[in-house]
């Protein structure tokens, strides 16, 4: 808290000290005026005693007196008037002023209180100034004698011819004015006051023999203890003059002299003669005259709206206040906080800001005639300097005379008085208390024994010569001589008096005064200091007196009683119940707030915001007295508290005020500061009010930037600008062109290339596209040096690396711009800041250059240098976030860095309601004239400013190390740094008819058009893709024309399944775009057709095609350059399903029917081709499809239909299904892929191996498939860097179940259009079979994800075993068939039937086997076989034959055979038939082992297929 300079016991007897008046001769005033003070001012600074003087009560008890204060005044000295004292009251404060610092906070002490870490003032310079000036000013009383002079000191000069006889007129001339003017200042203590004679002798000029015998003649004349002889002015003039500066004596007269306005701290007030860029006056609670119709406009502050108000800042504007066109239906609100206002008209003219009536007029810079006199007057005062002719000596006789003067006339004086008024008080009171108590014996009284209510508003009126006001003498002269026990009961005595005779006012001075004894005597006091007697005090003043000076001095000196004994509370109450009491004196109000805050927090238990509230209301009573300066400290030291605690309105209030007296001020900056703080995210302000804070800051800092640029304090430099929010973290970089526009020809699709809307997750799927194309292009290696292309830099990229341009290259930089307010803003001109240092050769250092230096020649400069492009309006409505694209091409290689984004910062006018449309769908350039052009901008703001704000980028935090985790460290991010480098090629592709639906397998033709734009050629083109199998470009010469899609072979009737041959070919991921010469030239473009084949899965797929080219001229030697370039693409397709396919192989079982073993050489292809369009009315929608034409691709088989007949038109309408039988036969080849086709179509007969039907094949999943599982390593489509570890070979007990062929389904669908029309549609479907017996479909098969077994901590020990093939192969490894009669007759009373069975073995693998066969086993009885299901009889239908088993093998029954590869035998068994029947020779088991098997595990075969005999009797 702070801290007056004396404490509160020096205060007090400062206070109350004895006065002495002093009148002066004319000469001796001249002599007194050689030091520019009168006699009055230079005894002053050596009115108090440093030493103890003692004195006797009327009791002969000896007190001690300590520092002593005399109280000099000069008699002929008028009193001021009201008005003047008002202003000398405000000017006291005005000149008293901390060195402000930040936002008027001066220099003070820390105190942490709770979450509070507040600067306190360490003192309170303004208050004690006006304490000191309002007991200067006080007007005297009848009541009390405190003030009253006690003597009066008569000064003549020695140089006069007789000093008696003026000394004889000046006491004639005091004696008159106290007995004919008893009213007039000063007032008197007593009819016998003492009279003190001094001589004034000039050292210099005067001569001292001629004075001393003056001297003594004086002390004959009026006694030696009232006379002095006071030798001054040892040093003359003449010396004066050529005395040096720094030889001068101290001046210890200027702290009691009044400091004129100049010589304090610079006032607070506006100048009349200010700039025409300022308002005339600006306040928050009253307007002048200068301001039309807005007096009666004022709103009052009642109770009821406080809170109200609280919420609701005024809007006023500042721009509406110095506009001239101001809307005369605004109101300017009063201070939200203010008191219920009950001020007459006349009262608030009175309070008002005017030139002549306010109190700090001229303070404020208001001047008129007289006050510019006196300001000229004042100057020459500012360069007098106080004593000048006085030396040491002088000093020392002054101290000396002020000592002989106490203790020789001052001290006896006082002792006699009380003695004399003693005596006369004792003498009265035994006559008084005689009569008195006989009349109340016999007649009683009326008056109330008790104390009276101060309510009764009676007065009494006392002679000058009344015991009350003897009584009331003696203890005031007890108290101004420090006897403050005697004066105690004196004034408690005096108190009785008063009360019963109900003068409230000598009864209120009383109590003051003997709570002041009681405190004064401090230890020596066995009483507690009786607070309640200046309660009742004070109150008797303010509601039965209405004596508002007393009860304001009663105040000050009670608080500080109070706050010396610790009782903070109860000093705040007494300061707010003045404020509210005299509530018409803004300045004393405001001056005792702010103590009440000050007592507030410096309580034990500091109420903080108490102390803020009180600092508020403070600030607002300084504002409405004009102390602006101490209003803007007072809101600043509350904003301390109120800031940062999610008090949004009281924060915005202060801040709004803060910037107000600010701007009042000239203080600019502040005011800017102030007003930014208005404009955050968190405001809870309506609409209408953010809009006058945004108005508000954007007029003070548009002041501010004229007044810095005319003081070319930062020339050239654009200021930072509070609104809207950037985010840079958020700021993407785009290197190349802009998002591809709508082309001219609808039917050419350009590449996608990248945008900012681009899907970051992929990007590392797109990195490993580059790695492969990178590789493919060196050999089958990755550089050291390769580093993945990034186009679009983001917060989710690698950063550390800095991006690279090229010349003649756009580079779009995107900022999210948010407007936190709910008002619309408009930026215009917006354009990107930056930062540029040349490439230039030779030993000079490039100069850096920089586009935000606002100088023509200068910028014109940088648009050679950097083509910047500026968006002419942005319009970003209340809470809205959008980006803002701008562009930058770079003319020269060099060092590129985006420092920062300019704008014109502005607002909308309130009639502005149309929409605009956002800044993220504006182009980035101006060379749009159909949106921007010359039209006017759909918002016009009438006031703004042009500034920037900095991008800077923070990198993503360390956490590589120990010290990156506990230390917050952030690594670099250079997104904004790039590095330009000279001209390269520039790719662009398109692609004509790019279809946007394909149904399922169909086949596309379009056309690809690749461009080189740059200014360089480039070459090694190469494109791969995310998809290999969804286009091709051909392989061959022979190229079926855009845009046909299959080529057709000629129609030869005698061929009916020709047969087609070709090497297996390599499908790698990257493809060479074919083009002539393999270089493209700039300006240069190629045209090759592209078949498109849909996905064999329906729904929507993204296709990622990824383009490489490398420059022509790239410089090996350079390691920083770039090596290569990439486009993307992406291509979204839709698949509709269109045919199903599904195929089985079977093979027949072995026979007897041939020698060539056709069995192995031929196969059945069973195919279900299944129509999964549905007819849908009014939409698109397959109506039938056609099968043209099935090819197989086999190294070992072809394939041939089993009709005899030829079938046309085979066709398939909706949701139908067509079966379709083929037989596969084996042939020898010499390892080339062969192409069988069966023609269903004989008029078109497409030819399959060539382009594009062999290149799906070659890039289908299921022919890479087997391509991989093959080992054929040219057709992996990623090399394997990891090498497996070694597998059995199986392959050749594989081979028992191989077949390894692909049918290539070639269809033609018919469509039916929208429109009704039909389009015909071709495509194809592959369907791969491996093995026999197993079902396979066109399309993959989803595997359902199984359930994830048990996690388990510990591992289970697993026999190692050794890999097997497949149950499923070793079954039937060999096949076998019996060869018997089928029907025979046998007389079996005769005996048994013996029936010649003959079985046949046949290998199917290309290892030997060993085949064990036992007849006395059956395969049934190993569960193999399913048992035969019991005899079922319909009524009327004869009996059927019962098939049975039961016969027996005769002859051996085991046979041991070994087969070759591929080979067969036969076996001559015999079976006995006990009676007739039908029976399955199937009844016995073959065991088979082969090479690489355990010999002792024999595997049985599988084959269910019955062999019946039927026997008759």
């Amino acid at each position: 808290m702070a801290q007056c300079k004396q404490s509160a016991p020096e205060f007090i007897q400062n206070t109350f000290s004895p006065h002495v008046a002093v009148l002066c001769s004319k000469d001796a005033e001249v002599l007194c005026q050689k030091n520019n003070l009168t006699f009055a001012q230079l005894v002053q600074p050596f009115c108090r005693l440093g030493t103890e003087v003692h004195i006797k009560d009327p009791n002969n008890v000896s007190h001690s007196i300590h520092n002593l204060r005399i109280s000099t005044c000069d008699m002929s000295a008028t009193p001021p008037q009201q008005a003047t004292t008002k202003k000398m009251l405000g000017d006291a404060v005005a000149g008293s002023q901390l060195q402000t610092g930040d936002g008027g906070r001066g220099a003070g002490n820390m105190m942490s209180v709770g979450n509070y870490d507040l600067q306190l003032h360490a003192s309170t310079p303004w208050f004690e100034a006006y304490r000191e000036c309002f007991l200067d000013v006080i007007a005297l009383s009848d009541h009390e004698y405190l003030s009253h002079c006690v003597g009066c000191i008569f000064v003549a000069s020695s140089g006069q011819s007789d000093p008696i006889a003026t000394f004889t007129s000046l006491t004639n001339q005091q004696l008159q004015q106290q007995q004919q003017f008893p009213n007039k200042v000063p007032r008197w203590f007593c009819p016998g006051i003492l009279t003190y004679y001094v001589l004034l002798h000039d050292v210099s000029d005067g001569e001292l023999p001629r004075a001393e015998a003056y001297y003594q003649s004086m002390k004959t004349t009026f006694g030696s203890q009232c006379c002095h002889l006071l030798q001054i002015n040892s040093r003359s003039l003449q010396t004066v003059e050529n005395m040096k500066p720094e030889a001068s004596l101290p001046d210890p007269w200027s702290q009691f002299l009044p400091k004129p306005p100049e010589e304090g701290v610079e006032y607070d007030g506006l100048p009349l003669q200010d700039d025409a860029s300022f308002p005339s006056h600006l306040s928050e609670a009253r307007l002048t005259s200068t301001i039309p119709d807005l007096e009666n406009s004022m709103i009052e502050t009642t109770p009821d709206v406080i809170s109200d108000k609280i919420s609701s800042v005024h809007s006023s504007s500042l721009t509406d206040l110095n506009e001239t066109n101001t809307s005369n239906n605004e109101l300017l609100m009063d201070h939200p906080l203010a008191f219920h206002s009950t001020e007459t008209q006349a009262q608030v003219e009175e309070s008002s800001i005017a030139h002549d009536g306010d109190a700090t007029a001229a303070a404020n810079g208001y001047q008129d005639g007289k006050s510019a006199g006196s300001a000229a007057g004042q100057e020459k005062s500012k360069l007098r300097v106080h004593g000048v002719c006085l030396t040491t000596s002088d000093m020392d006789r002054l101290r000396i005379f002020m000592h002989e003067f106490v203790v020789r006339s001052l001290i006896p004086w006082a002792e006699k008085q009380m003695r004399m008024l003693n005596e006369q008080l004792t003498s009265r009171k035994g006559i008084h208390r005689s009569i008195f108590s006989a009349t109340k014996k016999w007649f009683g009284t009326n008056k109330p024994s008790g104390p009276v209510q101060a309510s009764q508003n009676t007065s009494v009126v006392y002679t000058s010569e009344a015991p009350e006001l003897q009584l009331r003498r003696l203890a005031d002269l007890a108290f101004l001589f420090q006897m403050y026990d005697y004066a105690y009961h004196t004034y408690h005595t005096a108190k009785r008096d008063f009360n019963n005779d109900h003068a409230w006012l000598h009864f209120a001075g009383a109590l003051e005064m003997a709570s002041l004894s009681i405190f004064m005597l401090g230890s020596q006091s066995q009483r507690q200091y009786p607070h309640h007697y200046m309660e009742s005090a004070i109150t008797t003043y303010l509601t039965t007196c209405r004596n508002f000076q007393y009860a304001i001095r009663a105040t000050l000196v009670s608080t500080e009683a109070l706050k010396c004994r610790g009782m903070y509370g109860e000093a705040a109450m007494q300061f707010l119940k003045m404020t509210n009491e005299v509530g018409d004196s803004d300045l004393s109000s405001a001056l005792f707030l702010e103590q009440g805050a000050h007592c507030f927090i410096n309580m034990k238990t500091p109420m903080v915001r108490k102390y803020a509230f009180h600092m508020i209301l403070a600030g607002h009573r300084f504002n409405k007295a004009g102390q602006r300066k101490h209003s803007l400290r007072a809101y600043s030291q509350a904003l301390q508290v109120f800031k940062s605690k999610y008090w949004s309105l009281a924060e915005d209030h202060i801040h709004f005020t803060i910037g107000r007296q600010s701007f009042n001020l000239k203080q600019l900056e502040n005011a800017s500061s102030a007003f930014k703080h208005l404009l955050m995210a968190e405001s809870k302000q309506p609409a209408s009010q953010q809009g006058a804070f945004l108005r508000e800051y954007l007029f003070v800092y548009k002041q501010l930037l004229t007044q810095e640029a005319g003081e070319n304090c930062s020339y050239g430099r654009l200021p930072e600008l509070p609104l809207p929010n950037i985010n840079s973290n958020t700021t993407k970089v785009l290197l190349g062109k802009q998002q591809p526009q709508i082309p001219e020809n609808p039917r050419k699709t350009p590449a996608t290339g990248v945008w900012f809307d681009h899907d970051e997750s992929r990007n590392m799927s797109w990195q490993k596209l580059e790695e492969r194309l990178v590789i493919s292009a060196n050999g089958g290696s990755l550089p050291n040096t390769f580093r993945s292309t990034l186009q679009c830099f983001t917060n989710n990229t690698e950063n550390r690396a800095s991006p690279i341009a090229f010349v003649g290259e756009h580079i779009v930089v995107e900022v999210q711009v948010e407007d936190p307010l709910q008002v619309t803003l408009v930026l215009s001109d917006v354009m990107l800041l930056w930062s540029f240092l040349p490439s230039i050769a030779g030993a000079d250092k490039p100069q850096l250059i920089s586009n935000e230096v606002s100088t023509g020649v200068k910028n014109n400069l940088a648009d050679e240098i950097i083509q910047t492009t500026v968006i002419k309006e942005v319009v970003l409505e209340g809470g809205q976030t959008a980006p803002i694209r701008l562009t930058l091409v770079p003319r020269q290689p060099g060092e590129l860095r985006v420092v920062g984004l300019a704008y014109n910062l502005g607002t909308t006018s309130s009639q502005s309601q149309s929409s605009s449309p956002l800044p993220g769908d504006m182009p980035s350039s101006t060379a749009s004239p159909s949106i921007l052009g010359s039209q006017k901008p759909t918002f016009i703001s009438s006031v703004y400013v042009r500034g920037k704000q900095k991008l800077e980028v923070q990198g993503p935090r360390l956490n590589a190390s120990k010290d990156d985790k506990t230390s917050k460290l952030y690594g670099p991010d250079r997104r904004l740094d790039l590095t330009v480098h000279e001209e390269m090629p520039i790719l662009e592709v398109s692609f004509c008819d790019f279809p946007d639906s394909l149904l399922c397998g169909e086949v596309h033709c379009i056309e690809m058009e690749v461009r080189n734009t740059g200014r360089s050629p480039l070459h090694q083109l190469k494109v791969t893709s995310t998809h290999p199998d969804f286009f091709t470009f051909g392989c061959s010469q022979d190229l079926p024309k855009y845009p046909y899609v299959y080529q057709t072979r000629s129609v030869d009737s005698d061929i009916s399944n020709p047969i087609d041959s070709c090497s297996v070919r390599s499908v790698p991921d990257v493809i060479d775009i074919p083009i002539e010469g393999n270089i493209l030239r700039p300006g240069d473009t190629r045209s090759l057709p592209m078949w498109l084949r849909g996905n064999d899965i329906g729904g929507v797929h993204e296709v990622d095609f990824l383009f490489y080219y490398e420059p022509l001229n790239t410089q090996a030697k350079d390691k920083d350059s770039v090596r290569h370039r990439v486009l993307r693409h992406r291509a979204v397709v839709n698949t509709v399903e269109s045919l199903s396919v599904r195929a089985m192989v079977t093979k027949p079982s072995a026979c007897v029917s041939g020698s060539d073993r056709q069995e192995l050489k031929s196969c059945i292809i069973s195919c279900e081709l299944e129509n999964l369009s549905q007819v849908q009315v009014q939409r698109p929608h397959i109506q039938e499809v056609q099968v043209t034409q099935v090819s197989c691709a086999s190294q070992d088989w072809v394939v041939n239909s089993l009709s005899i007949s030829d079938q046309k038109d085979v066709r398939i309408g909706s949701r139908h299904i067509l079966q379709l039988a083929l037989k596969g036969t084996k042939c020898e080849t010499d390892g080339n892929l062969m192409f069988s086709e069966v023609f269903f179509d004989m008029q078109k007969q497409i030819n399959s191996v060539q382009t594009p039907c062999c290149d799906f094949y070659f890039r289908s999943p299921a022919c890479r498939q087997i391509s991989s599982a093959t080992g054929d390593a040219t057709l992996l489509p990623i090399p394997s860097y990891r090498s497996a570890p070694t597998q059995p070979d199986f392959s050749s007990v594989n081979k028992a179940r191989e077949v390894k062929l692909t049918l290539i389904i070639l269809w033609k669908a018919f469509v039916a259009q929208e429109n009704g029309q039909l389009k015909i549609l071709v495509g194809q479907h592959h369907v791969c079979i491996e093995r026999v017996d197993t079902v396979v479909t066109a399309y993959p098969l989803v595997q359902s994800n199984q359930d994830q077994p048990p996690l388990k901590f510990i591992r289970d020990v697993e026999p190692e075993t050794e890999p097997q093939p497949s149950p499923e192969v070793t079954t039937k490894l060999v096949s076998y068939s019996f060869l018997h009669q089928l029907d025979s007759t046998h007389d079996f009373n005769k005996g048994l039937c013996i029936v010649p069975v003959t079985l046949k073995l046949q290998n199917h693998t290309n290892t030997s086997v060993d085949i064990l066969v036992d007849t006395s086993k059956s395969s049934d009885r190993f569960g193999t076989a399913s048992s035969p299901s019991p005899p079922q009889f319909s009524p009327g239908s004869p009996t059927p034959p019962v098939m049975s088993c039961s016969f027996s093998w005769v002859g051996p029954t085991l046979a041991n055979l070994t087969l070759a590869p591929g080979a067969d035998q036969q076996l001559q068994l015999k079976a006995a038939f006990c009676r007739p029947g039908v029976y399955n020779c199937n009844n016995l088991a073959v065991f088979v082992t082969y090479a690489d098997a355990d010999p002792s595990e024999m595997i049985l075969q599988k084959h269910s297929t019955p062999s019946i005999i039927t026997l008759s009797a």
